[in-house]
């Protein structure tokens, strides 16, 4: 009978001369501890110390076999990008999203410094610093594939660190998941009642956001099919609030485009639509300068601080 649990060998990251076994759940790696221990401080300081002799269960072909508390999927993306230089290339390289997420977590748990800002820098072009990346006027061309739910990439920038980065991901899994789904489960309590607050929040941003339509029809408007416009406009963003979380037809959020691309693409007059412009961007600046707030974080300002501090080192 087959042992369904035996550890299997990953073929690529098994080098018969080398001199090392890493198992990580079920997926064993014959790699270099020479080389594991020249890019990571921490395989240096774990085969720097002397082992003691091992038991015939705890080798393999006469190596070591040190056990990782990592999921294995993650652990063949870290090792890959260890051993092989055209797996993980920086930006704008083609990548999964959870590749960058396991380079990103292990590299920064066995301290690689050059691969944890390499994966750092595949997510700065990923996860909006700034409203207009937010809102895609400014894009940046690095190509990451989002294989993964918004709550994976929480989880993961939060345990590294890197909180420049969540802000925008805090945003994305509040915005895109109801408050009831089952993707909510993989955050910390502390971090399921930010959440929570956080849509409240949105949903009051809304109103804030949609305020400027009470300074509608501008005095020189050139119209008379403005009011009608602005007032079908108003009854929708009262009805959308009303429901919480909208529909379908009227997914609205603070952050999100001009309101009149909702409605039916309805028009305003030159005038209207200029003021109306001006004053909807200006809420949308602010709603975004507090959006660090909704989560506990440091301002931007500090935040991208921390994050040239980091990336630069």
């Amino acid at each position: 009978m087959v042992n369904s649990t035996a550890p299997e060998r990953v073929d690529d990251l098994w080098f018969p001369d080398a001199n090392l076994v890493l198992r990580a759940e079920n997926s064993m790696f014959r790699v270099s501890s020479g080389i594991l221990a020249a890019r990571s401080s921490v395989f240096r300081d774990m085969t720097t110390f002397p082992q003691p002799t091992p038991l015939e269960d705890e080798t393999v072909e006469g190596c070591i076999v040190v056990r990782l508390h990592d999921s294995a999927a993650e652990a063949k993306c870290f090792l890959r990008a260890v051993f092989d230089s055209s797996f993980f290339m920086p930006p704008p390289s083609p990548v999964l999203l959870t590749t960058v997420i396991g380079v990103m977590r292990l590299a920064h748990k066995y301290h690689i410094p050059y691969l944890f800002r390499r994966a750092l820098s595949h997510l700065d072009g990923f996860c909006a610093i700034t409203l207009s990346e937010l809102q895609g006027s400014i894009r940046k061309d690095y190509h990451i594939i989002p294989d993964a739910e918004p709550v994976s990439l929480v989880r993961a920038v939060s345990e590294v660190g890197a909180l420049w980065l969540l802000p925008a991901s805090y945003y994305s899994l509040i915005i895109n998941l109801p408050p009831t789904s089952a993707a909510f489960n993989n955050l910390q309590p502390d971090e399921l009642r930010l959440c929570w607050a956080a849509q409240l929040q949105c949903i009051r941003a809304v109103g804030i956001t949609y305020r400027f339509l009470r300074n509608l029809p501008t005095a020189s408007c050139s119209s008379t099919e403005c009011i009608d416009v602005i007032c079908h406009a108003q009854n929708s963003v009262d009805r959308w609030s009303e429901l919480q979380n909208g529909n379908s037809a009227l997914d609205l959020d603070p952050l999100g485009p001009w309101v009149f691309n909702y409605i039916n693409n309805q028009q305003l007059c030159p005038q209207c639509e200029t003021v109306g412009r001006r004053l909807f961007s200006e809420a949308q600046k602010q709603v975004w300068e507090h959006l660090p707030g909704m989560f506990a974080l440091p301002t931007w300002k500090q935040l991208i601080e921390m994050r040239q501090k980091v990336l630069m080192e």
